[in-house]
């Protein structure tokens, strides 16, 4: 019955749906080629998060306020609703549940994503550690969880997009004063010489952050990434997410995702990670040529009789 009537309310309001998803595709059209789109897809996640009551992001909803696309109207006429209609019927969709015991599907990954990385973060950081989110499109861990943390935080992102970023947060008041801000474009400069250049110290232990990124990269550049983060000080680590090529180049699902992403925000899938002869064997052996050591990685999707798994997540260390 609650499903029903969820579902009934959400057909109801579908004009009101259309009418905001107009409102989010004209900034997002707008500024193709030169700011990320892709970077709301995990802020619209810990958003919805936020506003549901599973994961407290107070950060998010403030700086919401300061971008193009979470402006007024879209939040009033779509994530509002959402939340609005499932604290009506008592019926949570898996769209707004957090924390997920189920990864068995594709969309688990926002969901997953987050805790893993949430977790990883609150394991593995301590006093005086280096905090590096590369690509970090609309992150607000910096403005939240990490704030009161006695480390250094770096975001490193390309230039366009992290001045969208900048101007966001002095828009919607939040101060970044805590922050070292860093621009690279990750195809064509290291982002590790930037960081370099901008206080950062290859000797001290650090913790990569890099959500959301690897699928649009060269192989080179995530190859090259790895071995920067192996050149790190011992007990550095990087945590990620990732695609398997073979569920997004070889499924009817991992095809009609990858090209409605691509339509709507002009940035194609490029890089997929190997899954045989099994994801766990193949992540190690990867990590190893790079210098790394696999920690842990959760899978999304499943992976029997020879299926792609859609793909997961990493934590990965500096060898002793």
């Amino acid at each position: 019955m609650r499903i029903a009537l969820y579902v009934l309310l959400c057909i109801l309001w579908i004009p009101l749906f259309l009418l905001g998803y107009i409102f989010y595709v004209i900034p997002v059209y707008r500024s193709r080629g030169k700011v990320s789109g892709t970077t709301y897809e995990p802020f619209i996640g810990r958003l919805l998060y936020h506003l549901h009551g599973g994961r407290p992001d107070p950060a998010a909803l403030q700086l919401s306020r300061g971008l193009p696309v979470t402006n007024s109207l879209v939040m009033a006429t779509i994530f509002y609703p959402l939340v609005w209609a499932s604290r009506i019927t008592g019926y949570t969709p898996e769209l707004l549940q957090y924390p997920l015991t189920d990864f068995s599907k594709f969309t688990s990954i926002m969901a997953a994503r987050t805790q893993f990385l949430d977790t990883a973060l609150d394991e593995c950081i301590e006093t005086g550690d280096q905090i590096v989110i590369l690509g970090a499109g609309w992150d607000t861990r910096a403005y939240g969880m990490l704030r009161d943390k006695q480390v250094n935080i770096f975001e490193v992102d390309a230039p366009a997009t992290q001045a969208v970023k900048r101007a966001a947060l002095e828009k919607s008041g939040i101060d970044a004063a805590h922050v070292c801000f860093v621009s690279c474009d990750f195809n064509q400069n290291s982002w590790l010489d930037a960081l370099k250049a901008n206080g950062f110290s290859q000797q001290q232990r650090s913790f990569i952050l890099w959500e959301g990124v690897t699928m649009y990269l060269e192989e080179s550049t995530i190859i090259d990434t790895f071995k920067m983060v192996a050149s790190l000080a011992p007990g550095s680590r990087i945590a990620c997410d990732f695609f398997t090529r073979e569920w997004f180049e070889g499924t009817k699902a991992g095809k009609a995702t990858a090209k409605a992403i691509s339509a709507q925000y002009g940035e194609p899938w490029i890089f997929g990670m190997p899954h045989q002869p099994d994801l766990e064997s193949a992540l190690g052996e990867y990590l190893n040529k790079c210098g790394l050591i696999l920690v842990r990685n959760l899978m999304i999707g499943v992976e029997t009789n020879g299926q792609a798994p859609v793909g997961g997540l990493l934590l990965a260390k500096t060898p002793a």
